[in-house]
């Protein structure tokens, strides 16, 4: 027993080496002499190591999602074939984070501070335990919740069994109740302030409402309370005439430079994490050969309206014209964030002059993904950007889905929300009441409200590859698409060639895995050979199929990850999650 209680205590009281107030030597251990709690300059460069703990690779979330598809074998989630966690610590059940935070609160009460200050202190510490709570919860479910720093004498707890989410949750918003209390009423752009609490209160009280709405096999209770709740922290931003989307009045270029200035648009951005230091690079995510070729799907394509609001079904009635629709023909007329976010027909890259077509050695599905992208050099590296974690667009989105998930959503609700993002590039408004839509009543198997599934629509349009997808699939209980057929660009053939751009030249020839390209080969065409999963849709031609094997039934319990095998040896009481057995 003392051996595990000595493995534990190293686990809860391991500080993580990137922590920036490492770098302080006071008298003995960091924390452990008195005048350090006395020193507001030791507490700020305590709680500035709080900052790392924002995660720049949240953006890649899309990725396990149905809006991108990998080269070769796709993620875990995608193919229902996992690689269980075994070691303490591992698949994300690390505790070191919070027992930080835990130690600042409970020593602060040291500090000589002014009762506004000490409270500002704390509620900067409590936004990074909700934060860090919601991450646990939204992997794992059911977590145990601790608001102190444990000890080897606190046995009991060390090896108490998991809190139940509802308990978890609750101070999860509690924490968010304070932190939105007595943060200052200030824009930061690298900082915490009441607008970024509220920001991330809305996140996280959407997840959880709408998760306890859908996932009714759970039977957790006040999915309401958490809409409400959500709503409610988005109408205060909204009325706070704090943020506006950034714009210069040119729909089809202000969407796409707003992921584009080092220093990102803070009218807009309400948290960013500047990448001075760290290494993190946008462009490579989408132009490396290495990063897996995510393409985009034509599901997500297929989703984006037409520029003068009808759906893309409603523009294109005929299943069999959509179906066998060309690259190019795909684009005309569309919601101008969809060639903002992908390479289109007559796509000039920025830091260019000349125009270029779907690079097949980046993206699989011939839907290449821009958004985000720089210039050419940063292929390999470089050109460090601000990474956008919070914008003020989720907000506004935030607070039309949770209305409409209550069911209490009017078209002034509508107007200075889900239409504000929309007037951005120009789409026509959306009004009531809304027809209802047989390809999104089709996606969605839990749902079928039109209003709801229309401000869907909307989220996937303004969010994709930010992040967000993999967890709205899981919160609204849609597992089924992340098994579903992902198609890429229609093929009118093997060893035919396709002008992509019709600008009148041949830009791609497609293969076979096994074949080779013909001996007079064209200039400037790519030559595709199908990996040996992929295929086409129709055999010899049709839309790419870039995994085109067959693929399990999801099932429920995937909706939560396991926890490692040593933590259930060490801590019986734990239990594993059920389906991981």
């Amino acid at each position: 027993m003392k051996k595990i209680l000595a493995i534990l205590a190293v686990a809860f009281t391991a500080i993580s080496c990137n922590n920036d107030f490492l770098e302080l030597r006071p008298e003995t251990q960091l924390g452990e002499s008195e005048s350090f709690w006395t020193s507001e300059s030791s507490l700020r460069t305590f709680s500035d190591g709080f900052y790392n703990y924002v995660d720049r690779s949240l953006v890649t979330g899309d990725f396990t999602s149905d809006n991108c598809e990998h080269i070769g074998n796709p993620p875990e989630i995608r193919r229902g074939v996992y690689a269980l966690p075994t070691a303490l610590g591992s698949g994300g059940w690390n505790w070191t984070q919070l027992r930080n935070i835990n130690y600042f609160i409970n020593n602060i009460e040291k500090a000589e501070l002014a009762d506004a200050s000490r409270n500002e202190y704390v509620a900067l510490a409590k936004f990074f335990r909700a934060w860090f709570y919601y991450n646990k919860v939204s992997q794992f479910g059911d977590v145990p919740w601790y608001s102190n720093v444990l000890s080897t004498n606190d046995e009991e707890l060390i090896f108490k069994a998991r809190d139940p989410r509802a308990t978890v949750m609750d101070s999860v918003l509690n924490d968010l109740n304070f932190a939105v209390q007595y943060l200052p009423a200030v824009k930061y752009k690298n900082r915490i302030s009441k607008w970024t609490a509220l920001a991330l209160k809305s996140r996280i009280c959407l997840y959880e409402g709408t998760y306890r709405k859908y996932h009714t096999e759970l039977n957790l209770p006040q999915a309401d309370k958490f809409l409400t709740e959500a709503a409610n922290a988005g109408e205060q931003l909204i009325s706070s005439n704090t943020y506006k989307l950034y714009t210069t009045g040119s729909p089809y270029t202000d969407y796409f430079q707003l992921f584009q200035p080092k220093n990102t648009y803070t009218d807009e951005v309400i948290l960013a994490r500047s990448s001075d230091t760290q290494t993190f690079y946008y462009t490579p995510l989408f132009t490396s050969t290495s990063n897996g070729n995510y393409g985009a799907t034509r599901s997500l394509i297929s989703s984006y309206l037409m520029k003068d609001g009808k759906t893309f079904q409603q523009a294109y009635p005929s299943q069999a014209q959509r179906d066998t629709m060309s690259y190019f023909a795909e684009f005309k007329d569309r919601d101008p964030r969809l060639v903002q976010s992908l390479v289109y027909p007559g796509y000039v890259r920025v830091g260019t002059t000349s125009k270029s077509v779907s690079d097949f050695a980046q993206n699989t599905t011939g839907y290449m993904i821009h958004k985000a992208v720089g210039p050419p050099s940063e292929d390999q590296g470089g050109g460090y950007r601000d990474v956008i974690i919070i914008r003020y667009a989720e907000v506004l989105l935030n607070f039309a889905e949770a209305k409409a998930e209550l069911g209490t959503l009017t078209q002034a609700d509508i107007d200075k929300s889900l239409n504000v993002v929309r007037n951005r590039v120009g789409i026509a408004p959306l009004k009531l009441p809304v027809a209802a839509d047989p390809f999104q009543a089709a996606l969605y198997e839990h749902q079928s409200d039109p209003l709801t599934l229309e401000v869907r629509r909307e989220r996937r349009s303004e969010l994709a590859f930010e992040g967000f997808r993999t967890l709205d699939l899981k919160r609204w209980n849609e597992g089924q698409l992340f098994r579903a057929k992902y198609e890429g660009i229609y093929i009118t053939g093997l060893h035919k060639y396709i002008d992509l751009d019709q600008d009148g030249k041949p830009d791609l020839y497609v293969l076979k895995n096994n074949e080779t390209p013909p001996a007079n080969q064209i200039s400037g065409v790519q030559y595709y050979r199908l990996n040996t999963v992929a295929g086409l849709s129709e055999g010899e031609k049709g839309r790419l199929l870039p995994y085109n094997r067959a693929l399990p039934a999801f099932n429920t319990w995937e909706y939560v990850s396991p926890i490692p095998s040593e933590e259930l040896t060490i801590n019986p009481e734990l239990q594993q999650n059920p389906g991981w057995k």
